[in-house]
Order: C-alpha cells, then structure tokens, then sequence
C-alpha cells in the first residue's frame, strides 16, 4: 500500500475514473490493501467503556432528536426526553422548535398521545442529537441554552454548538461500512445523465453491497467554439470509516478518525476536437450526496458524504481525440486525531487498472483526459477532509496515434509519448468545534500524492519535433530531488525541506501557502551549462534593484536561472544554475499571494491544488523568489512574488 502522511498539531490536512489509459497493454497505479466493508467495533479503552456502532436504515418520516443529559465521567451522554425532532432549526441563530417525532405513518390517534411529558422535560443544560431532517439537513449536535414551552406540546430552544466529547464523553467506538446506494441523492448536471442504482444484498449488521450507477450520452461546448462527446457508464461503491476514543472531561478526545473510501468502475468513451489551447476544462457530471448516521449505541453521529464527479478534457495545442476504454480502481482518504501530535492526514492511491479498448489521437499537442473525483465526509457539517483523485493520461503528439481494439500495439505516425499520471489533493476542514480540537478556522490544503510516469514513447520519420517537459514539485513533507547531477554532489542547503528540477529544466513556478512548484524546459530545452555550474542564494547576495519592497529575496546572478528552491523555517534559497546560452534582461514583479498568477492558458496543470499559484511565462524563466512569514503561519517563510525574466 502506496501511503502518504501530513502530520501537524496545528495544519493538517481522493471514483474517479480516466478517460485513457494506459494504452500499451494496460498499466497499473499504485497498489493498497483491499478495504474492508463490515462494521467493527473497537476493543475496551483503558480510559472509557466500548459501544457498538452500526450504521442506521434510512429513515422514514421525521427521525426523533435524542435529547440528553451530556456525559459525566466516562459515560456517554443519556437520554432524557424521547420522541421530539426538530421541526425549525437557524444554525446562524441557535435558535430551534422541538416537536413530537413522526418515524412514520401514524393514525390520528397516535399523534393526539405525542408526549407532551416528554416537551416539558427540556431544560437548559441538555443535548439535542439530531439526525438529518428537513429542519437540519446534515443533522445537528447542539446544547440547550433556554427554553419556552408553546403550542401542540412543541417547545422552542435557544442552542450553542456541542462536541462529541460532551455526547461520547470516554466511550470508545469505531466502524468502516460500505454505505447503501439507497441512502443517496444524485443529481445530474448535464443533460444525457442516467443514474441507476444497484441495491444488492443487505446484511443485519449495517454492511451493504451494490453500487451507485451512472450512464451518459451527452455533447458538451468546450472553449473556442469546440466541443466533446461523452458516453459510457460508471458504478461507484462508497464506504465511511468513522472511530472515537474519549478522554476523562468534555475536553478534546484522546483518539478520533473520519475519512472514506471509493471503489469505481467505468466503461467510457471521450471524442472531441480540441483548437487552440483549450486548457484544462471541468464538466461536472452529476453530485452524489449521503447522510448516514452511526448510532454508538443509542447515540447517532452524523456524517456527511458528497462527491462531484467531472470529466476533466484539455490541450495545449490542436488535436482530435476519440478514446474509449475501462477502469477499475479503489481509493481512500482519512484524518486521524492523537491528542498532543494533532491531526494526522493518510491519502491510499489503491488499485487501479486500466484496459485500453480503443484510441485515436492526431494532431499537433499535448492532450490530457481524466475523471476527476471531488469528494468531502465530515460530521454535522463542521469538521472533516476533502479530497480529489484524478488518475489520468497524459499524450504528447506530433501525428497519430490509432489503436482498434483488435491489437494491443498501437499504430503510431510521426512522434508520440503516453504518461499515464495520478493526481490526489486535500484539505483537512478546519472547522473543528465538534470534536473540541483546537484549530485554525480555516481550511488546510496539502498535496497528498502526485505520480506521472512515461508509458510509451516511439517516433517515425526524421528529426521529429522534441516533447515539452512539464514536472511538479513538494517539498512539504521531504525533499523532492530530480536533478540525477546533483544527487552526486553535496547537499545544497543542509538542515532545509528543498526541491530541485530535472537537469536543464527550470523552474516556472511557485505556490504561496505550501512547498510546490512547477519546472519545465518549455520553450528552451538543455538550459544548464555542460560544467553543471550552480551556487545557492539565502539573503539576495545578488539583488540590484528592488522589485518586491518590503520582502526579503532570494535571486540568482546574472546569466543564471532559478532550478530549484529551499526552505528553513523563516528563510528561502534559491538553487541558481549556469546557463549555457545567454539570456534576456527584461524582468518583471509576479505577484500571487492574493490568488492564482497563471498565463490565459497555463500549461503544467493544476500543480498546487489548493493554494495560490504563481506562473511565468512559457519564455521566462524565474529569477528570484520574493518571501516573508504569513499571519497564520509566523515560523514558516512562504513566497509572494516571482522575478521572471526573458530567455532571451
């Protein structure tokens, strides 16, 4: 299993389907361990008794509110008042009406006997526990702060927001189940969108099988006038993983993890005539969106599943491209809390296979093809992870490309190369009240996982036109090292988190927030010198002009580039090669601290998801990187302006 973590106290922290594959005899992503789809339950904690956890039928009617007396000690909050659901409810205000449940249908005598006991019994003090409802959609977990009785033996509430640890207090529990397709509301985007469902066998124990189905037949208008034909099918089969560990008090807990897991299917067919650049265009196709509720003994826990499924078409360049093929692949996310390290983020890239069924590809450009994947869980609608998964293909052409199905050799016509890539992006949601962790009230980005590999390359005829090198960078988490000469040498810049471009690329860009970059050898390939010559710039040894007032800088001689960048905490460094040809002295100020930088149509993609990006042009290089400390982030230095300057 292929993992890759993101662990902080205070930052923190994904179905999707390609549209081409791998086209020489298939190819395979990262492989991980099969996910489990059966509800378990945690063993005793030394700090709390156990509960089971199942997940809750879909329910009919007006599911009832628990409403409890909270946790005391090591035992989970009690209930107090059965048989009222909340029948208004203003998150902004707090304010809500209780009123007897309706968990089906009833006769007028039934509804006549509503507790009117049960109204009288709220106070001050007390949990509401609410599954989904009209009045509540995602569910809601509040305390009571007032009370005044009213009519037909309603009471209306003034509410603050409550944590899990005030409804589990020291109760340990945990479940991962596959959740019934039954369970969601798709939403189709497009015209030419059928969705299926496959209900499949259900056990007594809350693990169900089947799937989410999804066939399509649609023509969608693509930039400058083209446009792109999409058919075929796709079956998702969505699972939740959800445990808690409480601690002694109504502080934060000692354990806790929220994350999901997807298994897809997809037979699909992509056909477009794609002019002038399109760059990387999003047709959502439809929404999928759950609720299911855990019940920890005879507590409920909401959770909240959505996903927003698109295929993602583009090209730097004129080509037509009519691909069909199949997909099968699995993946998951989840954040993990351990009270003192903090939140924790583990991304599984999975299984995926691709079956080439058929392609043809001609033109002049480099074409990308994907479904992507957008998906988030969290519980009442206040804390969770987002996610997105894009394994896609990437073709690089100066011809043709045909392949019919009947040969697993494709005829190739001019120059060609096929990368097949797998993209995985994130944010732990930052709102985390509901489980009493202290956090940042914002949403935390990070690149989980980022792969592209070359699947093929051939040429026919002479002198073909060179393939454009576009490469991403992250040093977040370690250093990202693709110069093969300076893997020889001496580290760079010992003690800090570095990334460096392979030889004779150069770097075109930067993110603000994070650690990543984007190279390329566009426009000039082979830049660096034949003596590999380079030197490293932490305090603007070599700045003549100011260009980012106010901002401390990095930046290389002249007659040198920028191919690669450093962090140590408050400081940046900029890795300045030689350059074998001269350059141009033209230079401007990129600014992108406020947001995307980027050329009209920037090639590279979406290499920072998440994060403001800064992008030079394809005949720039950069100079010199502007840096200083964000408010939220005073130990780390990040960039906000680029220097980029003419090739020549």
């Amino acid at each position: 299993m292929t993992v890759r973590k993101l662990t902080s106290s205070a930052a923190a922290t994904t179905t999707v389907l390609l549209l081409c594959g791998a086209i020489l005899n298939g190819a395979a992503l990262p492989a991980a361990a099969t996910t489990t789809t059966t509800t378990t339950t945690a063993a005793v904690s030394a700090t709390g008794p156990s509960a089971p956890a199942t997940l809750a039928p879909p329910a009919s009617g007006t599911a009832a509110a628990v409403v409890a007396t909270p946790a005391q000690g090591s035992a989970p909050a009690t209930a107090a008042a059965p048989g009222l659901a909340l029948s208004s409810y203003d998150a902004a205000t707090g304010t809500a009406v209780l009123a007897p449940a309706t968990t089906g249908p009833q006769t007028p005598s039934a509804r006549a006997a509503a507790p009117d006991d049960a109204a009288a019994a709220v106070r001050p003090g007390q949990l509401i526990d609410s599954p989904p409802t009209p009045a509540a959609p995602h569910g809601a977990l509040v305390a009571v702060t007032g009370v005044q009785p009213t009519a037909d033996g309603k009471v209306a509430v003034t509410t603050r927001p409550a944590t899990l640890p005030e409804l589990l207090g020291a109760t340990s529990t945990s479940l991962r189940s596959a959740v019934s397709p039954s369970a969601f509301e798709v939403q189709p985007q497009i015209g030419g969108i059928e969705v299926t469902t496959d209900l499949g066998a259900t056990s007594g124990q809350g693990s169900v099988s089947g799937s989410l189905g999804l066939s399509a037949h649609a023509t969608v208008p693509l930039p400058n006038g083209s446009s792109a034909t999409l058919s075929g099918s796709v079956s998702l089969t969505p699972s939740v993983d959800f445990s808690y560990q409480g601690a002694l008090g109504l502080l934060d807990p000692q354990q806790a993890r929220i994350g999901f897991t997807l298994g897809a299917h997809a037979d699909w067919h992509v056909s477009a005539d794609l002019t002038a650049s399109t760059g990387s265009v999003r047709i959502p196709l439809a929404k999928y969106s759950a609720n299911p509720v855990v019940m920890v003994g005879p507590l409920p826990v909401v959770i909240n599943l959505n996903f927003t499924l698109s295929a993602d078409i583009g090209a730097d360049g004129t080509v037509t491209l009519d691909a069909e093929q199949s997909y099968d692949g699995q993946w998951g996310v989840h954040s993990d809390y351990v009270k003192g390290p903090g939140w924790t983020t583990t991304t599984e890239p999975g299984t995926s296979t691709v079956a080439p069924l058929r392609l043809n590809l001609k033109g002049s450009a480099s074409a990308k093809a994907g479904l992507l994947a957008e998906g988030s869980i969290a519980l009442y609608d206040t804390v969770g992870v987002k996610a997105s998964i894009e394994p896609y293909l990437r073709a690089a052409v100066n011809g043709s490309i045909v392949l019919d199905g009947a040969s697993s050799t494709p005829d190739i016509n001019g120059t060609a190369a096929l990368y097949g890539g797998l993209d995985i992006n994130g944010a732990l949601m930052a709102q985390l009240a509901i489980l009493g962790t202290p956090i940042l009230s914002a949403d935390l980005p990070f690149l989980a996982f980022h792969r592209e590999w070359l699947l093929a390359s051939v040429s026919t005829g002479p002198n073909p036109p060179r393939l454009v090198d576009w490469t991403s960078l992250s040093s977040g988490l370690s250093d990202d090292a693709h110069s093969a000469y300076l893997k020889t040498r001496p580290d760079w810049d010992p003690s800090a988190l570095k990334a460096s471009c392979p030889d004779g690329s150069r770097l075109i860009g930067l993110s603000h927030g994070g650690d990543d970059g984007l190279c390329t050898d566009v426009t000039k390939a082979d830049l660096w010198d034949a003596g590999r010559g380079y030197v490293v710039d932490h305090g603007g040894t070599y700045v003549t002009t100011d260009w980012a007032p106010g901002y401390a800088k990095a930046q290389c001689p002249a007659g040198s580039f920028v191919s690669g960048y450093g962090r140590n905490g408050r400081t940046m460094s900029v890795l300045c090669a030689k350059s074998a040809s001269p350059l141009g002295t033209s230079a401007r100020t990129l600014w992108f601290d406020k947001g995307d930088n980027r050329p009209a149509v920037a090639s590279g993609g979406d290499f920072a998801y998440g994060f403001a990006k800064g992008q030079c042009a394809n005949d720039e290089f950069v100079a010199g990187v502007a840096y200083s400390q964000p408010w939220w982030q005073l130990w780390a230095a990040r960039p906000y302006a680029l220097l980029c300057q003419k090739l020549a």
